[in-house]
């Protein structure tokens, strides 16, 4: 995942049935990054920020991406071989 000026770029592919997929690995980082964005957005000095607020949902962000790596460790850990 790349990061420039506030601006995120994901990867997106295509599978074999069309499907458009993009990893986990890039949408955890996603979601990391916004939380530290808003989590520096938080202790700057903003107006109409509100610095709780920021905090809270960059935690949330965070938790949801770490959930997501655990989701996928265990997914990985129980497929067969990959195709």
């Amino acid at each position: 995942m790349e990061f420039h000026e506030q601006q995120f770029h994901l990867p997106v592919r295509r599978d074999q049935d069309g499907t458009l997929v993009v990893a986990a690995d890039f949408v955890t980082g996603l979601l990391r990054g916004i939380a530290v964005t808003w989590q520096e957005w938080a202790h700057g000095d903003l107006p109409g920020m509100d610095p709780d607020t920021a905090v809270g949902l960059g935690a949330v962000l965070a938790d949801l991406a770490d959930q997501l790596d655990v989701e996928c460790i265990a997914t990985a850990s129980q497929a067969g071989p990959a195709h």
